[in-house]
């Protein structure tokens, strides 16, 4: 079955209210975490207190994974275009270091660790199946948890987490050698000295310079839009976290073909479908897109591609809203009806 690459188009961006931190956090909840035992606990003794948002029955629910840096607050605009809780029962997850989970500044932050928590909450909070929906570097968590599948499978162990209805990646690195960040972003971010982390949440100006260019040009992003999501960053006293987590890229290269998109969805696509995909001005992870129609459009893997710049949850939520719907619902990612993934028998992956 041969891929197919879907371009939606969709307006530049209207400007109107932006979404509300502050009431997107009180929609949710704070959880106990031990991070040791990899357990929700509560939250009077917890090591740790992280956030989730859920709606509807989390037996089946869809996972929305946050990007990067905005955490589970990228979603606020994107959840008004999705339908209600019965029909789509969502679980927004929220790393350790984000949003308003707690935010320690001598804490191990790395793909391995929010892997863990996803897979904490998965299991004690009895998902049974999902489907995984990830935004920026939540990529490379969807890619640590099927490989981990894959390493316990060959131990004999069980999964350790829910049956996958299908995975959709948006803005996400696939490829460890297809990040195409700017210079003066995160490969910057990440080698400030810890003592030198604070300077970013202490001057708004600062952010609002580093921040524009996640945006694309013609999307003509208000101070109020911008401020929001400053203050989300630095909730608990955590704007440090741009730098302290901003390795990710650095960790994937180290992973190599552990956590190469290529080799999984090899893996996987014989169980379960896989939409990628990529805004037309992300500077970050434009050249990912690109890589994974050239590589594996062939064999079937499906592209949707956006207009504007990195931030589509921010440009372009009710378009992205719309593809997620049809990816969940088992339908193409463009209109015509013709359905998206047949199965096939395909021997094992690597």
């Amino acid at each position: 079955m041969m891929g197919s690459t879907t371009k939606l188009s969709a307006s530049a961006g209207t400007i109107g209210e932006p979404a509300s931190a502050e009431a997107w956090f009180a929609g949710g909840e704070r959880l106990g975490y031990d991070p040791e035992a990899r357990a929700i606990v509560g939250t009077k003794d917890a090591v740790l207190n992280v956030f989730l948002r859920r709606e509807g029955d989390l037996t089946h629910a869809v996972s929305f994974l946050p990007g990067y840096p905005d955490g589970s607050f990228g979603w606020a605009k994107v959840l008004p275009h999705l339908p209600n809780a019965a029909e789509m029962p969502k679980l927004f997850v929220e790393y350790v270091g984000m949003g308003d989970s707690d935010k320690p500044k001598d804490y191990a932050y790395s793909t391995a660790e929010r892997t863990d928590l996803v897979e904490t909450i998965w299991r004690d909070l009895g998902v049974q199946s999902t489907t995984l929906v990830a935004f920026d570097f939540s990529s490379l968590v969807v890619l640590e948890h099927l490989r981990r599948r894959l390493e316990r499978a060959r131990r004999g162990e069980p999964a350790r987490g829910p049956e996958i209805r299908g995975a959709f990646i948006f803005n996400g690195g696939l490829f460890p050698k297809g990040h195409s960040h700017p210079w003066y972003t995160t490969p910057i971010l990440r080698r400030l000295p810890k003592g030198a982390r604070d300077s970013i949440k202490q001057s708004f100006a600062l952010f609002k310079m580093l921040a524009g260019v996640m945006w694309s040009k013609r999307y003509k992003v208000t101070d109020a839009e911008v401020r929001e999501l400053y203050n989300a960053l630095n909730r608990h006293d955590g704007g440090f976290y741009l730098a302290a987590a901003a390795g990710f890229v650095k960790d994937h290269e180290a992973q190599g073909d552990r956590l190469d998109f290529g080799r999984l969805f090899k893996a996987y696509r014989a169980q379960f479908p896989f939409v990628v995909g990529g805004s037309d001005e992300d500077p970050f992870e434009h050249r990912q897109v690109d890589l994974a129609q050239e590589w594996l459009g062939e064999l079937g893997l499906q592209i949707v591609r956006l207009p504007g710049g990195h931030l589509t949850t921010h440009e372009q939520p009710e378009a992205l809203a719309a593809s997620i719907v049809r990816f969940e619902r088992g339908l193409p990612p463009n209109a015509d009806g013709q359905r998206r993934y047949a199965k096939r028998t395909h021997g094992p992956g690597p």
